[in-house]
């Protein structure tokens, strides 16, 4: 099970679901950066593009995982939905949902992505509960290095696909906080920064010693 916040286990749903039963969604085409909010809980099938789902307290946002086609998030008033490349999207809302349930392949690819969502959760959870900074960063860091499964010169390769600012807000902390972690890990060699989107993980054993 795909258990990455880059980009949730991806379903079959749409090829599953009849077009009577697609019918009962609410289609809709989204540019970039349109953002939905909800105070019901909502059901959303990426059919194109993809988004990302967020909390925003006092003006601060905390990323919980990046959306791609065929990925299936769940909206509720806790949380936004923005998009980050032009979208296709379905909606449904939960109460609305019963009838699609008693399709049985359409009901385990919902119960499989909620429980793959659920692990997400927990091991973001357990991340911010238990480690602090530098551990926070080298979690996400590993996570992301077994995601791209590179190597370069021996090393692994990581490849950071946003900025700092963006990756504060993946693992909970403020910018200079985040930036501080990730320096010492630079300055210790413990990661080599090859480019400002480009690392090497030089001592995996110590960056993982880290996490908890």
């Amino acid at each position: 099970m795909k258990k990455s916040r880059l980009g949730l286990l991806q379903t079959h749903i749409l090829d599953i679901l009849t077009q009577d039963e697609l019918e009962k969604f609410e289609f809709k085409e989204l540019p970039k950066t349109s953002t939905i909010y909800t105070e019901d809980i909502e059901i959303i099938i990426l059919k194109t593009g993809s988004a990302k789902l967020s909390f925003f307290e006092d003006g601060e946002e905390f990323i919980l995982y990046h959306l791609e086609k065929n990925n299936i998030a769940i909206l509720d008033d806790n949380c936004a939905f923005e998009v980050l490349e032009d979208a296709q999207i379905y909606v449904i809302r939960l109460d609305e949902i019963g009838e699609i349930l008693h399709n049985p392949k359409a009901a385990s690819e919902i119960l499989t992505t909620t429980l793959n969502t659920i692990i997400v959760q927990r091991q973001i959870t357990k991340s911010i509960l238990f480690e602090d900074a530098k551990g926070r960063i080298a979690n996400f860091l590993i996570e992301l290095a077994n995601e791209q499964d590179l190597k370069q010169n021996g090393y692994r390769y990581v490849f950071l696909p946003f900025s700092l600012k963006v990756l504060s807000s993946f693992v909970g902390l403020k910018r200079q906080s985040a930036s501080t972690a990730f320096n010492e890990l630079i300055k210790d060699d413990i990661i080599r920064k090859i480019t400002p989107h480009e690392f090497l993980i030089i001592d995996h054993e110590k960056l993982e010693s880290y996490t908890n």
